[in-house]
């Protein structure tokens, strides 16, 4: 078990998603911070289908019950056992240990993977949680998680990835240009927005100059994770892991897969600034995360 003593303030159970049900009109959810949560899992050992903790709002700490490695993953997050140990990096804990992991003020969302994954109960093929819909909850103080047998041990501990939060994030352009003239295209793509206060996991709410559609009514259509979307007020919203699955507002940019946790961990009042790239820009940059990823 995993026990959590300090539980964050909306931390809860997050593994891919559950992408089977999108046609159904059920979000996706799985991590706010793909890289980080991948990172986390990688360092333990644990596959795609495992589950871990994402944490809102530091500090958090937890104990389990035997031996692990754990790793914990995030922006600006601080991790002590006993003493003060790294981040980022695959962990030999000893059950009973309390492991604490604090932040700054620009920690957003932090990621906590046991060896073996977390095993509560599984919603239309995904333990990810949703709360707001009534899947899976937040967690609370004194809750124990089952987890898995574990896939490394003490030998494995060390193994660590290094990976930066830049401020510049990449974005392919559109999937609706024609919805906007070539002057706010450009100003999309060359000043800096700030993040709003309001964002949350389903979508991040930018402040700062003001894009105009043209006038018209766009036919709802599908929305993925990452699509700028720009609803008549001007101001951009990234859409995040609990975005819906259709949207009505034109869709300016779609930010690459690779960037889009450095979207989510943006710290409100924080500058966000999109540059253009192409699909196969794109798909390279993922490529280098996937070979980063498989080096734990």
């Amino acid at each position: 078990m995993i026990r959590i003593e300090n539980a964050g303030l909306a931390s809860t159970v997050q593994d891919r998603g559950r992408s089977t049900h999108v046609l159904d009109g059920v979000p996706i959810s799985g991590p706010a911070d793909p890289v980080a949560f991948r990172a986390a899992q990688s360092l333990v050992g644990n596959t795609g289908e495992d589950a871990a903790i994402e944490v809102v709002g530091l500090p958090f700490s937890f104990r389990c019950d035997s031996s692990r490695v754990v790793a914990i993953t995030g922006r600006e997050v601080t991790v002590t056992v006993r003493d003060r140990v790294p981040s980022w990096t695959a962990l030999f804990v000893r059950g009973g240990d309390l492991v604490h992991v604090r932040g700054t003020e620009r920690s957003r969302y932090a990621y906590v993977a046991v060896s073996g994954g977390v095993i509560t109960q599984a919603v239309l093929g995904s333990r990810s949680a949703y709360p707001r819909i009534g899947i899976g909850r937040v967690l609370n103080q004194a809750d124990a998680l089952p987890i898995g047998a574990a896939r490394r041990s003490a030998e494995h501990a060390g193994a660590t990835i290094a990976y930066s939060y830049d401020e510049r994030i990449a974005a392919i352009a559109g999937p609706h240009l024609d919805w906007f003239d070539t002057a706010d295209t450009a100003k999309f793509f060359g000043t800096a927005f700030t993040m709003s206060a309001q964002s949350d996991r389903q979508g991040a709410r930018l402040d700062g100059v003001a894009i105009t559609p043209k006038p018209g009514e766009l036919v709802s259509c599908g929305v993925v994770t990452g699509a700028v979307q720009v609803p008549r007020g001007g101001q951009p919203i990234v859409a995040l892991a609990d975005h819906g699955t259709t949207g009505g507002y034109p869709i300016i940019a779609t930010v690459i897969a690779a960037d889009i946790g450095r979207v989510a961990q943006r710290a409100p009042g924080e500058p966000v600034l999109f540059y253009r790239v192409e699909r196969d820009e794109a798909r390279e940059r993922w490529r280098g995360l996937e070979r980063l990823l498989a080096s734990a």
